[in-house]
């Protein structure tokens, strides 16, 4: 097959929606094209067998899909993988893009396509409403295999940081300490706050002041939960998807969700990299995490703040524990890798 695959970013969606599948479609044999801004002659002129528009909803590029979907030469997919129709209005950025006229064009948009591609059985529903003659199909976000060989940015040798450091060894390279993880977006505020107020009460305690700490990776939320006593430290977005997980050093992963029509139709992604770093996870039970450990991923549900406290001073408190839940989760992710699963993709788009 002849791909075009337009990309509504080349962030974390741009990456998991598109460029990392088709690499691995690449890799079988299918011409693969992607851009983010340009829709080539090739697709315009009906020489690409499948033309891929992620979330296409923005007026000019409505117009571009539109037209290929009268020309009727090549088979539309649209792929989404949000609810963009019911956008939590906390998300204000979202929230203020996703208007009246942008929700229109994204339901005409994919009320045209031959074939709709989603994360989730949720979206798959709204799909069929918005478009009952299109095929739906359901492809889970997932994730590159070599996670799965990677070793986390760590050292745990006491002989290996007095080689590379002089003078006092920074907090978060003791091996000593736990440093507990949460990865995301801006869009994520009442998301961390289901977290804040347990994660801040216990940095603070005094069993926990000099050996633990929370990191935050994207967004900064640290001052939700930093205190004279509780430490704290963030690290900014990376160049791209590959350079943020080699740069994970999580001994735990924090991943709370506020409970929502928004959250419950997204996908467990935060929790399957996690797993395949081999990194053990707390997660709330609102949601894909909750659907997720029914479904036999192994992780710590968290559905109240005393279960947020309970679970953290269970794992930062048992090294061992924390050792085994990371195994079993990177075991359980060896079946969510792309390479694994990336045959559903070639049989989305060869419907």
């Amino acid at each position: 097959m002849r791909i075009f695959m337009w990309l509504a970013d080349y962030s974390g969606c741009g990456y998991y929606r598109c460029l990392l599948p088709g690499a691995e479609l690449a890799k079988r044999g299918h011409d693969v094209m992607a851009d983010g801004r340009v829709v080539p002659n090739e697709a315009k002129n009906g020489e690409c067998d499948v033309i891929v528009g992620q979330r296409i909803c923005l007026e000019g590029a409505s117009v571009t899909w539109q037209k290929l979907a009268r020309a009727g030469h090549s088979k539309l997919v649209f792929e989404t993988d949000d609810l963009l129709t019911d956008v939590d209005p906390s998300n204000r950025y979202a929230a203020q893009f996703y208007d009246a006229d942008t929700v229109r064009r994204y339901r005409e948009n994919m009320a045209v396509a031959d074939v709709i591609t989603v994360t989730t059985d949720r979206l798959a529903e709204q799909a069929r409403e918005i478009n009952p003659f299109a095929q739906i199909r359901v492809l889970p976000n997932q994730v590159p295999a070599w996670l799965l060989e990677h070793e986390r940015f760590a050292p745990m040798v006491p002989g290996l940081l007095a080689t590379r450091w002089t003078g006092p060894v920074p907090a978060h390279l003791d091996p000593e300490q736990v440093t507990i993880g949460w990865r995301g977006g801006p869009s994520h505020s009442r998301d961390f706050g289901e977290l804040a107020r347990p994660l801040r009460q216990f940095l603070q305690h005094p069993d926990n002041r000099d050996r633990a700490e929370l990191h935050c990776m994207g967004a900064d939320y640290t001052p939700r939960v930093a205190t004279r006593h509780g430490r704290a430290r963030w690290t900014g977005w990376h160049e791209s998807v590959g350079d943020f997980l080699r740069a994970v050093d999580f001994d735990l992963a924090v991943i709370p969700l506020r409970p929502s029509a928004f959250n419950d139709a997204k996908s467990d992604l935060a929790l399957v990299e996690m797993s395949a770093l081999g990194v053990p996870a707390i997660v709330s039970a609102a949601g894909p995490y909750g659907r997720a450990a029914e479904d036999g991923a192994p992780c710590r549900l968290a559905a109240t703040a005393k279960d947020w406290t309970a679970a953290l001073a269970d794992l930062v408190n048992d090294a061992e524990a924390r050792v085994q839940l990371g195994k079993q989760a990177r075991e359980w992710a060896t079946g969510r890798t792309i390479e694994a699963n990336v045959h559903r993709w070639e049989e989305a788009y060869s419907s």
